[in-house]
């Protein structure tokens, strides 16, 4: 597949997503000084390349209840992509991603407390053939979350 090859105003307008999710396409036509459907196509193109994704982020501290840990596992290399699959797979699971070196894979999860992510690391993480070890790492306070994608 194709690298989607963005321009200065694919990056502009990911920059001001980025800032505001949710802001107007006629406020970011007006800030890039564009047409609006310059803006609305360019979102549609992106959107359908799989470049971008609006997503909602709720920051379990704000709310209450829920404990958001990462979650380092090692994995046998000859069964990597199953545990990927099988991660991706779990609803606990909010983000799976490959590391370069060990651990192999992060995941962020989202579980009701310690009990809870105890229970889900020793009972379906570490339970999935190929897991090695799977090391959890409870966040205390999210001080910044951007992805940073219109930058490169």
């Amino acid at each position: 597949m194709a690298k989607y090859q963005m321009d200065d105003l694919d990056r502009a307008i990911l920059q001001s997503l980025e800032d505001d999710g949710r802001k107007a396409m006629r406020e970011i036509a007006r800030e890039l000084g564009t047409a609006e459907a310059t803006v609305r196509a360019r979102i549609k193109r992106l959107q359908e390349s799989n470049v971008l994704r609006i997503v909602a982020f709720v920051d379990p501290d704000s709310v209450g209840g829920t404990q958001l840990s990462l979650v380092f596992v090692a994995v046998e290399p000859a069964r990597h992509q199953s545990v990927v699959d099988a991660l991706v797979d779990l609803p606990e699971v909010t983000y799976v991603s490959t590391l370069l070196g060990a651990p192999d894979i992060c995941i962020e999860v989202q579980c009701g407390g310690n009990a809870e992510l105890w229970a889900f690391v020793n009972g379906k993480v570490s339970a999935i053939p190929g897991v090695v070890s799977a090391e959890p790492r409870p966040i205390l306070r999210v001080h910044k979350l951007r992805y940073g994608a219109a930058t490169s």
